[in-house]
């Protein structure tokens, strides 16, 4: 089963609105089984508190990582904001991809277990602004989400695609298509 993490405020306009459309639409064209994890349309709390979590957010935990660890594939689409993902992805990281679930430590051999080995990531980005402004910061998102989050936990990135220069309309050009066809197969 493929999971798609989707962290964009907007899920019907948007360009990442579009991106998850086209993935939907190709994963069901394949007939890839699939969940989507709308991370503003659950509403989800993006906050790691010390006291104690509510019993809806707790119950939102419970059924992403259930998702996760029945997932061979997880796909994420977002936008680069400021040169990272979204405060709602990050949050989401924070609380989902925790020791105990995605990692810990193993203290006989003093490294670490990697809890998400076998699983493969796909990573979908849209930037505002063009390659050549971004190349100086553009390794960001990949250093913060697939370096030290997702290969950290064993997740294998097995693909990246950046989209630069995104502008209305949400109409996906077909270089992004076809980079995005070829990550999904």
């Amino acid at each position: 089963m493929d999971l798609i993490i989707f962290a964009h405020p907007d899920n019907e306009r948007s360009h990442n609105a579009a991106i998850l459309k086209h993935v939907t639409q190709r994963l069901k064209g394949r007939f890839v089984e699939f969940q989507v994890i709308d991370l503003y349309a659950d509403g989800f709390d993006p906050v790691l508190r010390v006291t104690k979590e509510s019993d809806r957010k707790n119950m939102l935990i419970d059924k992403y990582r259930k998702l996760i660890v029945n997932a061979e594939r997880l796909i994420f689409i977002f936008p680069v904001w400021w040169y990272a993902p979204p405060a709602m992805l990050k949050g989401f990281v924070d609380i989902i991809f925790s020791p105990g679930f995605a990692h810990d430590f193993d203290p006989n051999n003093g490294g670490l277990k990697q809890m998400l080995k076998g699983k493969k990531a796909v990573i979908i980005n849209t930037y505002g602004r063009s390659e050549a402004e971004c190349e100086s910061y553009k390794r960001a998102p990949e250093i913060t989400l697939d370096k030290a989050v997702l290969q950290f936990c064993g997740v294998e990135v097995v693909s990246r695609i950046d989209w630069y220069d995104v502008r209305p309309p949400s109409v996906i050009p077909p270089k992004i298509a076809n980079q995005i066809d070829e990550a999904l197969k």
